[in-house]
């Protein structure tokens, strides 16, 4: 039976740049390393808004990135 194993976890910030010369939405992206495995989604978007109140673009998506081992 394979086995899973949680490497680590990062969370990443989407932001909304404006819209480009081909008229499609221009999303830039911040990436925060290091984020703890178990943390609870309400404080990580806590987290998130209050790091986007210091950028210069609104906040357009949260995300957090996962890495699993499987063995």
């Amino acid at each position: 039976m394979a086995t899973e194993l949680q490497n680590s976890s990062s969370l990443k910030l989407q932001f909304d740049k404006g819209i480009g010369t081909n008229g499609k939405a221009i999303i830039g992206s911040k990436t925060f390393p290091n984020l703890k495995v178990d943390a609870i989604s309400d404080d990580i978007l806590a987290v998130a808004n209050a790091l986007s109140a210091l950028q210069k673009h609104d906040l357009y998506d949260v995300l957090k990135l996962d890495s699993t081992s499987i063995s």
